[in-house]
């Protein structure tokens, strides 16, 4: 059954996340339009934790899953994409989760009950913090939100090799590369190290966490090295990146006679 949940938020990122963010959205209304003193404005805060603790749970499952050593191939934008994990959207989904939590608890310390004085400086007090720490979550969960939206990870392009990471893209022009850019890797690596021939030709949008190393945290980083190696070795190969002819192609050369760039 985890098998084919992760699969589906594989399948649908958008609407699960999309789905997740109204239902975080529609619990914090109905907790705001509540009544102060009635027990749904103190019971809806206990749903969100858990649906943000089961997101989280199987974030990490998806996280002990081999990666694929493949890649998707994206017709219409012309390159071949590392596929989407579902830990991703999940972790995502649990960040909005939490942030309607913290929401509803900040609320919750700023309403006062009848018998209790508004002089209370202490626990005014806490209400601030809670506030300021809710403002905080929220821009991080919206930030995080957005990059599972748009999709983070390696796309390789008749151009280049792109990373899309949360905050950032990393663009490295095939021209930038040799043969003696990868070092050897194994598959379970999150990051590949590049070395640059021309690194004056890399380029970053944004504020890619790196300039010298791709996320390969969604897919096989031995596969990506042999691709790329592939790419190097035969540029007149890289007009078929992105068609479904040019990737049964490279699958049939990688899993024929691969380079060795494994780890000895």
């Amino acid at each position: 059954m985890i098998s084919a949940i992760l699969a589906g938020v594989a399948r649908h990122p958008r609407w699960v996340l999309g789905g997740a963010v109204a239902l975080a959205g529609v619990l914090v209304g109905a907790h705001l339009l509540s009544a102060p003193d009635s027990d749904l404005r103190y019971a809806i805060p206990t749903l969100p934790p858990l649906l943000g603790l089961a997101a989280l749970v199987l974030a990490v499952v998806a996280l002990t899953r081999r990666r694929p050593a493949a890649f998707t191939v994206d017709a219409g934008a012309g390159v071949f994409r590392a596929p989407s994990p579902p830990n991703h959207v999940l972790h995502a989904a649990g960040a909005a989760f939490m942030s309607a939590t913290i929401i509803m608890f900040a609320v919750n310390s700023r309403t006062l009950p009848r018998d209790r004085p508004a002089e209370d400086p202490a626990g005014w007090f806490m209400g601030d913090a809670l506030l300021v720490l809710a403002c905080l979550v929220v821009v991080l969960s919206v930030l995080q939100i957005a990059a599972a939206w748009r999709g983070v990870g390696v796309q390789l392009g008749p151009d280049g090799v792109k990373d899309r990471g949360p905050l950032g893209t990393l663009t490295v022009p095939w021209d930038a590369l040799t043969t003696a850019s990868l070092p050897p890797t194994t598959p379970t690596a999150l990051s590949l190290r590049l070395t640059y021939a021309r690194p004056d030709l890399v380029r970053a949008a944004g504020l890619p966490l790196t300039r010298t190393r791709i996320r390969t945290d969604t897919i096989d980083a031995l596969f990506l090295a042999h691709a790329v190696h592939h790419y190097l070795v035969h540029p007149e190969r890289r007009q078929g990146i992105g068609t479904a002819a040019g990737y049964a192609e490279l699958m049939t050369v990688l899993y024929g006679a691969p380079p060795n760039l494994s780890r000895s």
